[in-house]
């Protein structure tokens, strides 16, 4: 008590005393815990921690509402940040996994587990099963049937995919008889079942995110089960599994394509259901097209029949080159500042001003020798392309190519350096540098590049060295690896990932006309697939490719571009 005088007069005063004064150490109670979820609808299931102060005297208090509460797996839930309900956990049900629970008061900390295990099985609601309890738990289990067992088709095993990629449509063949099937996703805190009538089945956006959100702690892993409600006695069919894994890190969102369904270019993205056209409004052809490192540019081929012509844009829609000036072009980079822009036709390279569209000269290549594909390095110091003597190439074919790369500097050509040597049965083509300047994404085919279904994908310093495949990219199907004519071209990468917690991948577009599941059970038909790439690997580098969601299986799609800045076209 304290006694404080006023202008002669006297006041009691009392002071209220610090409540954690001499604590000497923190407690949480209760310890390691675990939340089972078997049903992720509202209401969220809810935990109770309490805080335990430890004092010099050697008693104890509870200070649950004194203390400041925290989790480091944001994703499976959060304490309540207004403080209403001290030290009162709310699962999120839109993840499993393992967090850390810490609490913080007067330069001391305590902390323990938490794990979030989800075991819930959901009925599909649009194509429900024809009946219900047809994969009770003591049905007995019948593997590898070679007639009735199911096998999973899509997503092929180990797949990387973004965290941000809208859906993914698990696709499999349904064995003889069945019209009831169980795909289940399982991993160390998931045992999620969904039962469907379909052959295929695709996550909503809630969904989605839950696996994705849940792979960061472990792979999952995926099969299908499938019985027939009509056939006695029952039993459970279960064919091959795959397992994915979601990145932390994502590509851009924008994603620019060819498309024949509009002969024009799309707009779209691993984050988009369904793309749009970017340009023209118009009923014209372009393509072939490329974005400058800026993102300010777009430059494509437009269809100035008989000719192809040279088109760019800028990022609000206003023609910079208009293809009236006739400039004859098959392929397309800019320099990495943007101020040039070096075109390839039918084996012939020219640098123009890429803001007035002036002529800077033709890149000299030597007798008999032909360039398409070109490609900048970030530091501008070299431009990788195609190159071939035997024979000029046209902007559609090249044959029996090298890839090179020609010094530039200031204005003045080098003479072009062989990275990897071509033959008549060797042909490399379509270089493309990675983000950092120190790799070469190319295709290897051992015949002619157009509609060539040897085509691969491969991977080169840029200084030249050892090429290795990308085999698991390049040839991965479902579980079988190696799987030959898969015809895959126009590799094209990401700029730099958008990183949550560290950069760990790369990003690769690419062209392939290999099945895409039960949707197009057969090669054919051209497509874009994306791969994740870990370059510090020794190895193959490569993750089994996934489809890209917003695309038209319906049609033809190539010619993948990044960018980092969405095009404005009215």
């Amino acid at each position: 008590m304290v006694l404080v005088a006023l202008a002669g007069c006297t006041e009691t005063v009392q002071l209220t005393r610090d409540p954690l004064e001499n604590m000497v150490a923190l407690d949480i109670s209760p310890g390691d815990s675990t939340i089972k979820l078997t049903d992720l609808a509202e209401p969220h299931h809810t935990l109770q921690f309490l805080a335990m102060g430890r004092f010099a005297d050697g008693t104890t208090r509870d200070i649950t509402p004194l203390v400041t509460w925290s989790v480091d797996n944001g994703l499976l839930g959060e304490f309540d940040e207004m403080g209403r309900s001290h030290g009162l956990f709310t699962a999120s049900h839109a993840a499993a996994g393992r967090a850390k629970v810490s609490i913080e008061a007067r330069g001391l900390v305590a902390e323990t587990s938490l794990t979030v295990i989800i075991d819930a099985t959901i009925i599909d609601p649009v194509f429900p099963p024809p009946a219900a309890n047809l994969f009770e738990p003591a049905i007995p289990f019948v593997s590898g049937d070679p007639v009735r067992s199911p096998t999973l088709v899509y997503p092929a095993d180990g797949t990387l995919f973004p965290p941000n990629i809208v859906s993914t449509l698990f696709q499999w063949q349904r064995g003889s008889s069945n019209d009831a099937f169980r795909i289940v996703f399982d991993s160390e805190v998931l045992h999620l079942a969904v039962e469907t009538g379909s052959d295929r089945w695709q996550a909503d956006s809630d969904l989605q995110r839950l696996l994705a959100a849940t792979a960061i702690t472990a792979p999952i892993r995926s099969e299908v089960q499938a019985t027939a409600s009509t056939i006695a006695p029952p039993m459970i069919y279960v064919g091959n599994h795959v397992t994915m894994e979601f990145a932390l890190d994502a590509p851009p969102k924008l994603l620019y394509f060819w498309s024949a369904a509009t002969n024009g270019i799309m707009r779209g993205g691993v984050e988009e259901s369904s793309s749009g056209k970017l340009y023209p409004q118009s009923t014209k052809c372009v393509g072939c097209h490329t974005v400058s490192r800026d993102g300010a540019q777009l430059a494509m081929g437009y269809d100035n029949a008989p000719t192809t012509d040279l088109l760019t844009i800028d990022a609000g829609g206003g023609t910079i080159i208009p293809a009236s000036t006739t400039r004859p072009m098959g392929w397309a980079t800019y320099s990495p500042d943007g101020n040039k822009l070096l075109v390839a036709n039918n084996g012939v390279l020219k640098l123009y001003d890429a803001h007035t569209g002036g002529s800077l000269g033709t890149v000299p290549l030597g007798t008999m020798r032909y360039a398409t594909h070109p490609d900048w390095s970030p530091d501008g110091a070299y431009v990788a392309v195609a190159l071939t003597t035997i024979v000029a190439p046209t902007n559609m074919d090249v044959k029996a190519a090298s890839i090179a790369r020609i010094p530039y500097n200031d204005g003045t050509w080098g003479t072009p350096e062989i990275l990897v040597s071509g033959s008549m049965t060797s042909n490399n083509y379509f270089p493309r540098y990675s983000p950092g300047g120190d790799f070469l994404a190319y295709v290897h085919a051992t015949g002619t590049s157009q509609g060539a279904v040897s085509a691969e994908l491969m991977l080169v310093a840029s200084a030249g060295g050892m090429a290795k495949k990308l085999r698991i990219a390049s040839h991965r199907l479902g579980n079988t690896d190696d799987v030959p004519d898969l015809a895959s071209s126009m590799p094209a990468w990401a700029p730099k990932p958008q990183t949550m917690t560290g950069s760990e991948h790369a990003w690769l577009a690419f062209v392939s006309a290999r099945p895409y599941g039960t949707i197009l059970p057969t090669s054919g038909r051209g497509q874009i697939w994306i791969t994740a790439l870990d370059l510090t690997s020794t190895g193959d580098p490569s993750a089994a490719a996934f489809w890209l969601p917003c695309q038209d299986a319906t049609v033809v799609n190539n010619n993948p571009v990044w960018s980092e800045t969405d095009f404005v076209v009215n």
